[in-house]
């Protein structure tokens, strides 16, 4: 196992579990053994100021033709799954980085290799898997090559040209090989953070039935009806979160300005969801702006600038009106305001649940002495702060700077109203709307669940019109996200549903916060998932558009294109 630190425009190799002193600094580099589990960390100490790059880690491993590899998306929304060691991970097309440049990995890796994976990683074989992960993301964002022609694993720690002074924890990873739910556990085990509550929620939220085009009055009926429809079991026996979405505010940033269509305020409809014993729930996107925001119009001294001194165009999103724009954390007059809008939101209007989103927006450009994943660290660390004692919701975060920092996150891109974008998945725009997409995804984070936060699938959609999903494709929404996630939400109104659609729902629901035993993917997009809520059941998930002949049972019989069914199992 070989360390090489990248600084100054050289570079050193430490020695390890052995301080290694050079001119301008000096190492505490430690590789610890413990069974089938090695521990591995780095501080550097600088004698004078240096400028740090990055930190390499590089691991033996014979790789075989049979491996599969996770490739663990940036943030929440970046598409996760496992590759053959021959595939390569599609990247984003020229045409469209500028609008969506931000949103995943495109600006920080920029030559990037074949296969690869961010935060933590894994090489399956068969039964066997070995897995390397970064157990803080405090201090530098970690990328994970796996280097199939050198027989190597890579971990890359990015400390973006950092001017470092002082002593630097930049490095602590696990390496562990064994079974699946060896590694795992030996992983979360090593991430030192005690859990925050972790409960199972049931909840609705108004993005996927208005988008941002929300008033009072819509708001209110889908209350009345999501709240009557769902006080019997087994809903009521789970957290129920009733949450507002994007659209009750004027203008992106402008949190405090509401909606003309929301007359009497945004308190009184807080009131109005405990009245039903619900939770209630806002979104928010702290740390961004549109062009139209009053903060963007008269307070452009609190935005992000690049090395023009012109503000960062963070993303494009053609619901805000085109453009916006990130927000410095760092600037005391954005943290004044951030204090009052949270304070509002929760004291004032009484929310208890924040869904705070487009999180990655924070970090995008740096101060010369932090590096991205610091400011993405500080971002949050002042969002628990602000929240206090309500939950969060985190969602276009880093993933691995939500680990044990927020109650909820997303762990997937969001569900479409279709099985595809088309045109975003010609664009490889590895984190766009997508069913097939975001249900990968969350098959692949299924670990983190109720490990490092409550796994938050996104949305299912059971009504009949509006959308172009069919009934095989809506069951298996429903299905992955029971199975997968712990914060079940809906986004439909109620009032419409048959009682036989309700039925079908509670059905599901009766498999949220199984114990996963065993996921196998035999051939591509069908799933065998073996599992156990009292008793034990198989379920048979095929995300492709292929009928799968399901053999090897007494009785064989023949999945539908996107069709699941769960059976018992002995």
């Amino acid at each position: 196992m070989k360390c090489t630190v990248h600084y100054n425009g050289t570079t050193e190799n430490p020695t390890p579990n052995k301080m290694t002193f050079f001119e301008a600094l000096y190492f505490d580099y430690k590789v610890i053994e413990e069974g089938n589990t090695s521990k591995i960390s780095l501080f550097i100490h600088p004698k004078e100021k240096i400028k740090l790059s990055k930190v390499v880690i590089e691991i033996p491993f014979n790789f075989q033709a049979t491996d599969k590899v996770l490739g663990n998306g940036f943030q929440s929304w970046s598409e996760t799954r496992t590759y053959g060691i021959q595939d390569k991970i599609p990247q984003l097309r020229k045409i469209v980085k500028s609008y969506f440049g931000y949103y995943g990995d495109d600006h920080l890796i920029k030559n990037k290799p074949n296969l690869y994976s961010w935060t933590y990683g894994y090489v399956q074989n068969g039964s066997q898997f070995t897995l390397l992960g970064s157990t803080s993301e405090n201090t530098a964002f970690s990328f994970i090559e796996y280097d199939i022609n050198s027989n190597l694993i890579k971990l890359t720690k990015l400390c973006d040209d950092i001017e470092l002074s002082h002593s630097f924890p930049v490095l602590d990873a696990v390496l562990s090989k064994g079974r699946e739910e060896q590694v795992f556990a030996n992983y979360f085990a090593s991430i030192p953070v005690p859990n925050k509550s972790l409960n199972t929620t049931f909840g609705w939220t108004s993005w996927y039935r208005h988008y941002n085009k929300i008033t009072s009055e819509k708001i209110e009926k889908d209350l009345d009806s999501f709240s009557q429809h769902s006080d019997v079991a087994p809903f009521n026996q789970l957290d129920r979160v009733f949450q507002i979405d994007d659209g009750y505010q004027k203008e992106i940033g402008d949190w405090l300005d509401n909606n003309p269509d929301f007359p009497n305020g945004m308190s009184s409809i807080a009131r109005k969801i405990k009245d039903k014993n619900l939770i209630p729930g806002i979104w928010i996107a702290p740390f961004v702006c549109s062009k139209n925001s009053k903060i963007y119009a008269s307070q452009k001294d609190w935005l992000l600038k690049d090395k023009d001194n012109k503000p960062i165009r963070a993303g494009y999103n053609p619901l805000w009106g085109g453009w916006y724009y990130a927000l410095d954390i760092y600037n005391p007059k954005v943290k004044d305001y951030l204090t009052e809008v949270f304070f509002t939101l929760t004291n004032k209007w009484g929310y208890q649940l924040i869904k705070a989103d487009f999180l990655f927006a924070a970090c995008i450009s740096p101060p010369k002495d932090r590096t991205k994943a610091q400011v993405m660290h500080d971002a949050i660390t002042l969002l628990e702060q602000l929240v206090g004692q309500n939950k969060m919701l985190t969602c276009g975060i880093p993933i691995g700077s939500a680990f044990h920092k927020s109650s909820y996150c997303r762990i997937g891109p969001d569900t479409h109203l279709s099985w595809e974008n088309k045109l975003m998945q010609f664009l490889r725009k590895r984190e766009r709307v997508s069913t097939i997409n975001a249900l990968r995804t969350i098959i692949h984070r299924r670990h983190l669940n109720k490990n490092v936060f409550v796994n938050d699938p996104d949305v299912f959609i059971f009504r009949k019109d509006g959308h172009k999903l069919n009934d095989n494709q809506q069951y298996t929404i429903l299905l992955v996200q029971v199975l997968f996630g712990s914060q079940i939400f809906n986004s439909d109104d109620w009032s419409s549903y048959e009682e036989e659609t309700i039925d079908e729902i509670k059905g599901l629901m009766q498999f949220v916060d199984s114990q996963i035993v065993s996921v196998t993917e035999s051939s591509s997009d069908y799933y065998q998932i073996h599992f156990t809520k009292g008793k034990k059941y198989v379920a048979h998930v095929n995300l492709s558009k292929q009928k799968i002949n399901v053999v090897g049972l007494s009785n064989p019989f023949e999945l539908a294109p996107f069709e699941s069914i769960v059976l018992k199992s002995r």
